[in-house]
Formats: structure tokens, sequence, C-alpha cells
């Protein structure tokens, strides 16, 4: 093969790879932005089904309006983000300080009404001394809010959902454990792969968990699994809060 010919092949062979890049970036972009709309759309049926008091006829005909653009917009944005590109997929990470305490209370104020639809009991508890990290808030915001959907998600009804920050050496930890389906350690191996899904209850891709994954380590940190035969499931992460972090310089490519 000449000079010319192999330069033609490496080039495609990198066309590829970048394609492939860009198509798992959109798709978990679009997996995490659906999150926030769905939980919109849950509240707004429950308001109309009169869980919070009597609604009025001219407030159910402000609440459906609602409705449909909620729903309009879920179904949309499979469509708009089609459209988004990224430089080989790769995200430069922001360097700021960050609160896991303050994200906790912002998504779990976000997604409570997806809790109140199944009936699940969230306690929440934040026993760190540190709780804050260096990175980027909004890419962690990401990794909080998919382990807090599927914790919602895959839950049974009626249940509790525990969610806990703590300190384990220099780092900061999140985890959620829930009550759903066992999962062997033949799965756990495999679960923060790319395009994995396991259930066969819900719709899914299988990339909140690979992104988040992929965000994580980008910050020096870990993600973790613990299946109990009990049923009971405990997912998480742990952050260096390591100060001397603040100016370090972060990518991460999906």
């Amino acid at each position: 093969m000449n000079t010319s010919t192999e330069r033609s092949a490496n080039k495609a062979d990198e066309d590829e790879i970048l394609q492939k890049q860009r198509e798992t970036f959109v798709a978990s972009l679009s997996h995490d932005l659906k999150n926030p709309t769905l939980a919109q759309i849950r509240a707004i049926e429950l308001i109309l089904k009169g869980n919070f008091g009597e609604v009025s006829p001219e407030q159910r005909e402000i609440m459906e309006m609602l409705l449909d653009s909620c729903k309009y917009m879920n179904a949309m944005l499979g469509n708009v983000l089609r459209t988004y590109r990224t430089d080989k997929g790769t995200v430069v990470l922001a360097s700021e300080q960050v609160s896991l305490s303050n994200l906790a209370k912002e998504c779990l104020e976000e997604m409570i009404y997806l809790a109140k639809d199944k009936n699940i009991k969230i306690s929440y508890e934040n026993c760190a001394d540190k709780d804050t990290i260096w990175g980027d808030m909004i890419q962690i915001r990401r990794v909080i809010m998919n382990l807090l959907s599927n914790s919602i998600k895959y839950a049974y009804q009626n249940t509790n959902l525990e969610i806990k920050i703590y300190n384990e050496d220099e780092f900061t930890c999140f985890m959620f454990k829930n009550n759903s389906p066992y999962i062997t350690p033949e799965k756990q191996k495999k679960i923060f792969a790319r395009y994995i899904s396991f259930s066969k209850t819900h719709s899914g891709i299988g990339l909140g968990l690979y992104a988040s994954n992929k965000i994580v380590e980008a910050h020096g940190g870990t993600m973790f699994v613990k299946s109990e035969k009990d049923e009971h499931n405990t997912f998480g992460f742990k952050i260096p809060n390591n100060d001397n972090l603040k100016d370090a310089k972060r990518f991460v490519t999906f």
C-alpha cells in the first residue's frame, strides 16, 4: 500500500472514531436534558389529578397547555440536539469550588415529583466535614441527576431512597441506596460501559452511567456500585476534595 493510500485509510479510521464520539456525546446530552423535562411533566400531571388540592377550570386550562408544551419540548429535544456538534467530542472542564450539598438540594427539588409519583420516600443526610470539591459544577450536576433519576426510576413503588454525602480519606463521596432488582456481579462489571442497559421495564440507551463515569474519572474520582440479594442497590461516586486541585486542567471525551 503506497503512502497516499495509507494516509487516506488512516484519515477514514480517524473520521469514523470522531463520528462515534460525537454521536455518543449528543446522545448522552439528550439523555440528561430529558430528565428535568420529564420531572416537569410528572409534576403537572400530579397537579391535574388533584393531588395538591382542587384545580379550577381556569387553572386546568393553563396547566393542560403547559403539559402539552412540556411534552412537545421533550419530543423535540432529540431532533434539536442532533444538530449539536463538538470538536472531537471533548469537553474542557471548568475549575470552580462546587458544593455537593447545594447540588443535592437543587437536584432533589427538581426530581421530587418523580419520587412522589411512585410514593418513594427520600431521606437525605450530609455527614461530611468537607462537602466541597474543585471541578465543573454543570458536569457534576449531570452525574447527580443521572444517579438520582435512575435511583427513582428503577426503585420499587412505596419504598425508600437513602442519599448520603460523607468523607473517606481525602475524598468526598455521594451515595444513593434504593430498593430495586438485584444486579449480578457480571452485570456490575459492565454497568458503566457505553450502550449497556439491563432494564427490561424502562426504555433507555445505556448512556447515563457511561457519561457519569467519564465525568467522575476526569475529576480524578471513581464510581461504585454494590448490589445485595435482598434487592438493595447502592450507586455513587467519590471525588478528591484536595484544594491543591483547583488549578488542575481537566478534559472529558465521551
